[in-house]
């Protein structure tokens, strides 16, 4: 008997969010200068730890704008939303 076919998306073993980090900032060359940190407090715990990695890696810039969005999941949407439109300068 054949395995079931997975439809959900696989990530491939060894991937992790440094490979991420470094491809979206072309591996330092364009490091982030605002980052939005969203969820909860032990998620949060564990972003601030990447920063920190991502900062010392050049992927964000020394004096890089951190934001801490954290409560019950319709405010840090609405929250986030906000953050999004104020970073991309069409807040109203």
């Amino acid at each position: 008997m054949a395995a079931p076919e997975n439809a959900a998306p696989v990530m491939p073993s060894g991937e992790h969010a440094g490979m991420h980090i470094a491809a979206l900032t072309q591996f330092g060359r364009r490091p982030f200068a605002e980052v939005a940190l969203v969820g909860g407090h032990l998620y949060l715990d564990v972003m601030r730890a990447f920063v920190t990695l991502f900062r010392d890696g050049g992927y964000l810039t020394a004096n890089a704008s951190i934001i801490e969005i954290n409560g019950p999941i319709g405010v840090m949407r609405q929250d986030l939303r906000r953050w999004l439109l104020a970073t991309s300068g069409e807040a109203g």
